[in-house]
């Protein structure tokens, strides 16, 4: 059977990352924050029929560039707005990315490494979650590996895959910002300053790739300025690359062991198995990059590149390192290469192991971070006159899930200071507010609370004019007069 499979590398992945990323799908809710950000902005790009400006509650909406927009708004489109469509698109690319990763490993080290380097990143945690995931990166992630396989082919066969290096880094750049080309090309400009072969600058084809990239990255991002001047400027050069590189959104995040927790989170199984053989490695002085594969030296550089880069950036995600995991892959399957047969254990025993969480535990972890069970309450109740108001914890998914207006409650006082303006995280708060004080005096409001809330305003809301009490399944309880 092994055999069989290993004769049709490409289908026989294809299939086991399929099903890997696709199981339980439909069972796992649409989580907050991040998740439900993308989803209920692709479903309002549907319903109003606006696919060049992304919103959110009505509003425009500069967090992130189009591309990962249109593939879940054209899967919304052909399978209505359900968690398996949110997350088809992470899946088909996820795959993708895997397919290509054994290509291009395969092109350039051989069969063997090609298909070890496979099963590595489709079997990792990171890939794996990424895979099933309502956010952008596992579509930046086949981009920008692209960029720096097709740099590499540029520089080793053929000019002309230069041309296809621009390609991936303007889609890049359309899914995820600047970020797009500056990581990839930072790491071939180091990787052609360590061979001390900067004369390639000249044949890379600058000008007409650069061109070629802006014709493709700049028409949405022209069109974008043309629309939106400065608005879209300050929110999305300002707040969501200058602001993020250099004030931290999470503060709690900002350790210097952050990333080495989401390496070994992340790569996992294999994470844990490699600093013993690069240590045995290099005591057997084995560990030489100025003998290595030219395409081994540039893999090490751009790994280097994105976990420097982002350790150096301000705003600490669990995602952000993701594109390492292309090198790490690769490499990885070099280092194991002799033991192929315990690597695809270990990768077949990791996805049965994957798809029985997605099946069994994740639903109840992701629907415990989602706003589902109130989104889907409210959806069939008759709120016709209703002021409906989260009190404690603001859920977008439920804006999604149940398709109706919902207000963040917050103070009067506070109100003014968390309104979205100028360089600041207060462009997050694009979500409709309403004063608890106005409520106060609105006959007619449903009030969201978590369970057991111990918000002075809820006793006094509750005072005020007696509410009846609805427990919803979960986390949840409506307060309706």
């Amino acid at each position: 059977m092994m055999k069989t499979i290993r004769n049709h590398p490409y289908v026989s992945l294809l299939l086991f990352t399929l099903v890997l990323y696709l199981a339980g799908n439909q069972l796992l809710a649409v989580t907050d924050t991040a998740e439900a950000n993308y989803a209920l902005t692709a479903k309002e790009m549907v319903l109003s029929g606006d696919w060049i400006s992304p919103r959110i509650y009505g509003r425009f909406w500069y967090d992130k560039p189009i591309f990962y927009y249109w593939e879940l708004a054209l899967s919304f489109t052909l399978f209505g707005f359900n968690e398996m469509a949110a997350r088809l698109p992470a899946a088909l690319l996820g795959s993708a990315s895997v397919l290509f990763t054994y290509w291009f490993a395969r092109r350039t080290y051989g069969e063997k490494t090609g298909w070890l380097a496979a099963i590595i990143l489709a079997s990792s945690v990171e890939c794996w979650i990424l895979s099933k995931a309502v956010i952008t990166d596992s579509t930046l992630f086949l981009f920008m590996s692209a960029a720096i396989a097709f740099f590499y082919l540029g520089y080793a066969e053929n000019r002309k895959y230069y041309f296809l290096c621009y390609v991936s880094a303007a889609l890049a750049v359309l899914t995820k910002g600047p970020i797009g080309i500056l990581l990839p090309g930072l790491a071939c400009f180091l990787f052609l300053l360590y061979k001390k072969d900067l004369k390639e600058m000249m044949h890379v084809h600058l000008l007409s790739g650069l061109l070629l990239f802006t014709l493709i990255a700049g028409a949405w991002y022209g069109t974008m300025c043309y629309l939106h001047g400065n608005d879209f400027l300050l929110n999305f050069i300002g707040v969501h690359n200058v602001l993020r590189a250099t004030v931290s959104e999470h503060p709690s995040h900002n350790k210097w062991y952050f990333y080495l927790i989401v390496y070994f989170a992340g790569f996992a199984p294999w994470s844990f198995f490699i600093p013993f053989s690069l240590y045995k490695r290099w005591k057997e002085k084995k560990l030489d990059l100025r003998s290595a594969h030219d395409a081994t030296q540039l893999l090490l550089i751009y790994g280097f590149v994105v976990f420097l880069f982002f350790q150096l950036v301000a705003t600490k995600y669990t995602t952000y390192t993701f594109p390492a995991l292309f090198s790490l892959s690769i490499l990885t399957a070099l280092l194991y290469k002799k033991q192929d047969f315990r690597i695809e254990k270990a990768g077949l025993a990791c996805g049965l192991v994957y798809t029985v969480l997605a099946v069994t535990v994740a639903p109840s972890i992701m629907l415990n971070h989602s706003g589902k069970e109130i989104g889907e309450a409210l959806a069939h109740m008759d709120t016709t006159h209703k002021t409906i108001a989260f009190l404690d914890d603001y859920r977008t998914s439920a804006v999604f899930y149940s398709g109706k207006t919902i207000y963040r409650a917050e103070p009067e006082e506070k109100m003014a200071s968390m309104k979205p303006g100028g360089l600041s995280w207060n462009a997050k708060n694009v979500m409709p507010f309403i004063s608890e004080e106005k409520l106060l005096h609105d006959p007619n409001v449903l009030l969201i609370t978590r369970n057991h809330s111990t918000s002075p305003f809820l006793v006094t809301y509750n005072e005020a004019e007696k509410a009846d009490r609805i427990s919803i399944p979960g986390q949840y309880t409506l307060w309706v007069r």
